[in-house]
């Protein structure tokens, strides 16, 4: 009996470790390169902010990007699951939007008390901004390009100072 309960544990045990191999990579994915990019603002770590490379020649399908930890850096990935970047030139976008916190409050049903509460969601849709400089979220004016190749690339990004772009106004500029 015991035999067999650890033949068992041995075959599960040895199914965790090889497992499924995690995600399939697609078959056209190219070799992958690691690819960090470390994001100041202020002269500090900007965390939160969303990365993206994007190839200017629309041939590589696959999304890269990654979002910046505590210490403004992010770890690139491609199709959010495979790390690193293909090998090429890409420009680099960056991206914050500040959201307010939410009241998780339901829609009430009574017009009166529904006007209300749709007025305090339109305030706080107005509070969300964007606080990255906007050509640096918008391929055709970031200034920023990094070439990916063997070995990898590690990268620095000064985005210069914080704004706070209000998200209606930003979205009227990237139309």
């Amino acid at each position: 009996m015991k035999t067999k309960l650890f033949a068992l544990l041995g075959a599960v045990a040895l199914t965790a470790v090889v497992g499924c191999g995690g995600p399939k990579k697609p078959a056209d994915l190219p070799e992958l390169y690691p690819v960090k990019i470390t994001v100041i603002q202020d002269g500090q770590p900007l965390e939160g902010a969303s990365v993206m490379l994007n190839d200017p020649s629309l041939k590589i399908r696959f999304v890269m990007g990654g979002q910046t930890d505590a210490q403004g850096v992010a770890e690139i990935k491609t199709d959010a699951q495979f790390p690193g970047a293909p090998a090429g030139e890409f420009k680099v976008t960056v991206r914050k939007t500040t959201e307010p916190e939410s009241t998780g409050e339901i829609a009430p049903t009574d017009p009166a008390e529904r006007a209300e509460w749709e007025k305090k969601q339109a305030e706080l849709a107005n509070q969300m901004a964007d606080t990255v400089d906007l050509k640096f979220g918008d391929m055709a004016q970031t200034p920023e390009t990094i070439t990916v190749g063997p070995g990898g690339v590690e990268k620095t990004v000064d985005v210069g100072e914080k704004v706070h772009v209000p998200f209606s106004e930003s979205r009227k500029s990237s139309s």
